[in-house]
């Protein structure tokens, strides 16, 4: 009797657990929504879990507690001599890449980009408690924009960023402080695509590979990389859309979870998920979707379950700023 009531319970928690688990795979929960029109750039984690964003508004690397009762972006650290950030990675345990500039339209002004090292110290009894020092600033000055950013793999002080207006790759050693552009192949350049103002977009690294979106190609493709950091080899495809590519349907930054599939932003209101077959298919949001406006990058959290959906907001019409909506996976 003991036995087959033990097998009755584990048999109910068996049902649950699988169907917890297909709830909660898409679904979503919003963190935060700026009501001023912060548009959210990119954003990255913590080994804390703590989330750091960085705008399209303001110079300021910002931390994030996404399991606060009432969760607030806090400022870390302003980057000096930029109006604005773009990209972000981590390059080593407490060491942050950020690129920043003077935001135009879709652009920043020639000359102003920057790379910034920043040490982060976060305090062991308050994790909430996180102080940020700029130890290093590497002026980019031939290019209008870096977007997107990703550390090699093993030599990670090496950064990869798009140039997403020439159609360029640039390598930034952020130890020797050397400056490159490691590529001009057309497939990171608009295509004549006047429609879509930037060519390649969000970049990761993976194994050996490189991913990349290219917004106005409607791309999401990948290379090798050499052990220096630069491309080697031709580029795969691995999805394209489908549909006209617009500023209503372009490929945006992306995060991998730990299987290898791909949960691609796409605007104005979708996150696209790619296996590494290719296949993809609507994982959250949607066409007449209102959970995420313009969505900008993902990160994927330490625990692999969910990830985090950065956006812009409704910047077209003002009705709503950035937002950081969890997802389930």
């Amino acid at each position: 009797m003991h036995l087959l009531i033990s097998l009755f319970l584990f048999f109910l928690h068996l049902m649950a657990s699988q169907t917890d688990a297909a709830r909660s795979a898409g679904q979503t929960s919003q963190i935060l929504q700026y009501d001023d029109g912060t548009f959210i750039e990119n954003i990255s984690i913590l080994p804390s879990g703590h989330l750091l964003l960085v705008t399209l508004k303001f110079p300021d690397l910002l931390v994030l507690d996404p399991t606060a009762a009432e969760p607030t972006a806090k400022t870390v650290v302003t980057l000096p001599g930029v109006s604005t950030l773009a990209g972000l990675t981590p390059i080593g345990p407490g060491l942050y890449a950020v690129s920043g500039g003077n935001h135009t339209s879709f652009s920043f002004e020639k000359g102003s980009m920057k790379v910034f090292v920043v040490s982060l110290k976060q305090s062991a009894e308050d994790p909430s408690s996180i102080e940020g020092t700029v130890v290093k600033t590497i002026p980019v000055v031939d290019t209008s924009m870096l977007n997107g950013m990703a550390a090699v793999p093993h030599q990670p002080h090496i950064i990869l960023s798009h140039d997403s207006i020439q159609g360029r790759l640039f390598h930034v050693n952020t130890q020797t402080e050397e400056v490159g552009v490691a590529s001009t192949d057309p497939v990171f350049g608009r295509d004549n695509n006047t429609l879509v103002p930037l060519g390649a977009n969000g970049i990761k690294t993976r194994g050996d590979y490189v991913y990349f979106t290219n917004s106005a190609q409607g791309i999401f493709a990948r290379f090798r990389l050499d052990e220096k950091g630069y491309p080697t080899g031709a580029v795969e495809t691995i999805a394209q859309l489908d549909k006209p590519i617009t500023m209503g349907n372009a490929y945006d930054d992306f995060a991998f979870d730990r299987e290898g599939n791909a949960y691609v932003t796409l605007h104005p209101s979708t996150v696209t998920k790619i296996t590494p077959d290719g296949k993809q298919s609507t994982f959250a949001g949607g066409d007449n979707s209102t959970t995420f406006q313009h969505p900008t990058s993902a990160v994927l959290a330490n625990d692999g379950k969910s990830i985090y959906v950065c956006t812009g907001g409704n910047y077209t019409s003002g009705s709503g700023g950035g937002q950081v909506v969890q997802v389930g996976i």
